[in-house]
């Protein structure tokens, strides 16, 4: 149910209440402190109270006639209850005509059938011939007024043509209050297009964002896991290097010696070999010396 709805609700119950304990209470006070036709000035000029029971209606019409009074006041409540379900503008003076018609018809119903009679106790002092009356006739007349005020309201409004999509003509009820609020209203809702269509871009527009960020963190990542393989492999090879140079190591024998030291051997070797030879060939040239001497 609609917030406005729901309070109108409220005080259409309060009103009805509160009515109907104003009647009764009154009636049960004045009833119970003046005998019947006794009564005394409430305001001089003004108001009279009068203790009075009615048996009929207003100026003592259908005078006896107590079922059929209920059987009409019945029918009229049910017929208020009728218009208000079926009414479907529950303004503010339609809550409160309603309130009082439904309270004012409720108070001297219950007289009715309780009692038979109508307590009535206020009258005109300045038009005694006017039928005494009590609250519940009050908000009444008040309600009757106010009923027939709702009703002529919807005459003073301008009319405007319109045509439906079925081509023909259709008359439309408006004043220049509703003009202005259809105004405001579709302002408002433009207003409310633009800022939905502003949030929505904003959206588009973080959401862009977002999914840049994620790409370059996702990018990040690639490269670090990238780097990561390369360090990986790098360590692997140089692992693998060295347990190579191991094995080669591991292979060759312990007495093969360096090709230098080989050389150094045989030069080595080499020099007294060629001291040999000359000592040789001195001893072989001082043979030949003294023989050629003794040939001589």
């Amino acid at each position: 149910m609609n917030k406005s709805l729901r309070n109108k609700f409220i005080v259409l119950a309060c009103l009805v209440v509160g009515i109907l304990v104003l009647d009764l209470v009154t009636k049960y006070v004045i009833d119970g402190m003046f005998e019947e036709g006794t009564g005394v000035s409430a305001i001089p000029g003004l108001f009279n109270i009068i203790s009075v029971h009615n048996f009929g209606a207003a100026w003592g019409i259908f005078e006896g006639s107590q079922v059929m009074l209920i059987i009409m006041s019945l029918i009229f409540l049910g017929i208020f209850i009728w218009f208000f379900i079926v009414e479907k503008n529950k303004s503010w003076l339609f809550i409160v005509t309603f309130s009082f018609l439904f309270a004012g018809c409720l108070g001297n119903l219950y007289d009715r059938i309780v009692f038979g009679y109508v307590r009535d106790f206020i009258q005109f002092a300045f038009w005694q011939s006017f039928p005494i009356f009590n609250f519940a006739d009050v908000f009444l007349t008040f309600g009757v007024i106010m009923f027939i005020i709702y009703l002529l309201i919807p005459l003073f409004k301008k009319e405007k043509q319109i045509a439906d999509p079925n081509g023909k003509i259709v008359i439309e009820k408006m004043d220049n209050k509703d003009k202005n609020k259809d105004a405001e209203i579709k302002n408002d809702e433009v207003i409310i297009n633009e800022l939905s269509d502003l949030n929505e871009q904003k959206a588009l527009e973080n959401k862009q964002e977002i999914s840049v960020e994620e790409n370059v963190v996702e990018a990040v990542k690639d490269k670090q896991v990238e780097i990561v393989a390369d360090s990986a492999e790098k360590q692997k090879k140089t692992s693998n290097d060295d347990e190579n140079d191991k094995n080669k190591t591991a292979k060759k024998p312990k007495n093969a010696t360096n090709p230098k030291t080989k050389n150094n051997n045989t030069k080595t070797k080499s020099k007294p070999q060629e001291k040999t030879d000359k000592s040789e060939k001195i001893q072989k040239d001082s043979k030949n010396s003294t023989k050629n001497q003794n040939k001589k």
